[in-house]
């Protein structure tokens, strides 16, 4: 029987990876289709267009004066317009044929960008792969496992829909590249490249801006041993930071006198603040309403004598669900007093009644923190809940994946401290940091945390690998791993 040598088996393994993430490309192509892209993504689509034919980045309609804005995060959309470049210079008058709404055409194009996306989704991941686990070809067999996996719960519900998610996932798996190449070389280059692709997240997801006060220092402090070099690495991480978000921050105190990457924040904090009016029965019933549909079905509602029609208007649940009918009606009548959803409170009636502006939302929501931080506190325990499943699992085995992912994920940092090893700090911060920050100050829609799965993934991988070391130990005493953990 023929032997494969180690490097016919990393070869062999290299090549498998590079066919699976084409296939994986092309099965994704087929799954684009012309379906409407919702509300935020048409801003991004706008943001874009404006850009990419009049030189103006602005969230507003399309048009020759079209007004600065900066509603959405800008980074995904300036690459979006450079693409709608090239598509302009290879068919001549393409973006003067563009109109809002837009055409079928241009829909299924513009989804086109997301297969760039994957790609380099996918890429990040074997880099990640290859810098955590040794040998090589291991490396390349474990990436196979978690490209194929993020594909199917991840990408594919991603594919056509022009939000950020699968882009804030693809920056966040090379953050995490730069930053395990970063513990390696120990070198000012990687660092400040990382803090570079930091900015570059916050960029993409504004949030991220806020987590890098802690996260940048925590990760310099470990990378330099809890030296002198602190110091030096802080710099750097600082510097490629500052580069990267710098410019934008700039021209929007510029435009506006807004030291600030989006706009949206006010409007975050106000929902969040209708939630915390959760009563008891409320944060109780709140695991029911934000647990996935088979785990409401199969063991929940058994529990609990909860129900779906427990969502209409008159039910135990109306609160938790944001396309009431009956809302519809109290907005349009200004009752605003008699809307239920925390959401269309948070989001109509309290800007309608009192008439507030972006910052006085802001205001409004942060005086409500204030008046009762207990509240605020207790109210994230079921909102972590609702954006812990962020697989969007429909079936119990996306359920169990979903949940062994995360736990791999939220025990990464401590399994760092115990171990000594910095890769697990470095795949799972930047993630944990936002996940807790989504928790504490938002409503935590699931997708928000969507971007964080490809992330878990890795971190499951890892988890696996150790306990399978740690058994293998157990029964082979003095015998040499298969795979082991960088």
């Amino acid at each position: 029987m023929l032997r494969l040598s180690p490097r016919r088996l990393v070869n062999i393994s290299a090549i498998a990876v590079i066919l699976l993430i084409i296939y994986l490309l092309i099965s994704d192509f087929y799954l684009l289709d012309t379906d409407a892209i919702g509300g935020d993504a048409s801003q991004n689509v706008r943001s874009a267009l404006n850009l990419a034919k009049y030189g103006v980045y602005s969230e507003f309609q399309v048009s020759e004066a079209v007004a600065p804005g900066y509603r959405r995060e800008p980074f995904p959309n300036f690459l979006l317009a450079i693409y709608l470049r090239l598509a302009d210079m290879f068919q001549a008058g393409f973006l003067s044929q563009v109109k809002d709404p837009f055409s079928d055409s241009f829909l299924l194009f513009l989804k086109t960008v997301n297969l760039l996306w994957a790609a380099a989704l996918f890429l990040g991941i074997w880099l990640c792969s290859k810098l955590i686990f040794a040998p090589n070809y291991a490396a390349n067999f474990l990436a196979l496992a978690q490209i194929f996996v993020v594909n199917q719960f991840f990408v594919v519900t991603q594919i056509s829909r022009m939000n950020t998610e699968l882009i804030a996932s693809a920056i966040l798996v090379w953050l995490s590249v730069a930053l395990l190449q970063a513990t390696r070389q120990k070198s000012w280059r990687w660092i400040f490249l990382a803090g570079a692709v930091f900015g570059l997240m916050a960029l993409t997801k504004a949030s991220v801006a806020y987590i890098a006060l802690l996260a940048l220092p925590v990760i310099a402090l470990f990378l330099s041993g809890f030296n002198k070099r602190f110091w030096s690495f802080m710099l750097a991480f600082l510097i490629g930071f500052s580069i990267a978000v710098g410019p934008w921050l700039i021209r929007n105190q510029v435009h506006f006198s807004k030291f600030a990457i989006a706009k949206g924040g006010g409007d975050v904090l106000l929902i969040r603040s209708a939630f915390n009016r959760m009563s008891p029965r409320e944060l109780r019933d709140s695991f029911y309403a934000y647990s996935p549909k088979v785990v409401r079905h199969d063991l929940l509602g058994p529990l609990t004598g909860l129900s779906d029609d427990d969502f209409s208007c008159d039910g135990k649940l109306a609160v938790f669900n944001r396309d009431l009918e009956c809302d519809r009606i109290a907005l349009k009548q200004k009752r605003y007093e008699d809307v239920r959803s925390f959401y269309q409170i948070g989001k109509r009636a309290l800007p309608y009644q009192f008439s507030l502006s972006g910052d006085e939302q802001k205001a409004y929501a942060l005086k409500q923190f204030k008046a009762d931080p207990l509240s605020l506190v207790s109210t994230s325990f079921p909102l972590a809940w609702r954006g812990f499943w962020g697989f969007r699992a429909q079936y119990w085995k996306g359920v169990v994946l979903n949940v062994i992912a995360f736990v791999a994920l939220f025990l990464a940092p401590f399994l760092s401290l115990i171990q000594r090893r910095l890769s697990w700090l470095m795949v799972s911060i930047v993630p944990v940091l936002l996940f807790t920050f989504y928790a504490l100050v938002s409503h935590f829609l699931p997708r928000y945390s969507l971007p964080i799965v490809p992330s878990s993934i890795i971190c499951l991988s890892m988890l696996l690998i150790n306990v399978f070391n740690y058994l293998f130990s157990l029964l082979k005493p003095g015998k040499s791993e298969f795979v082991r953990l960088i």
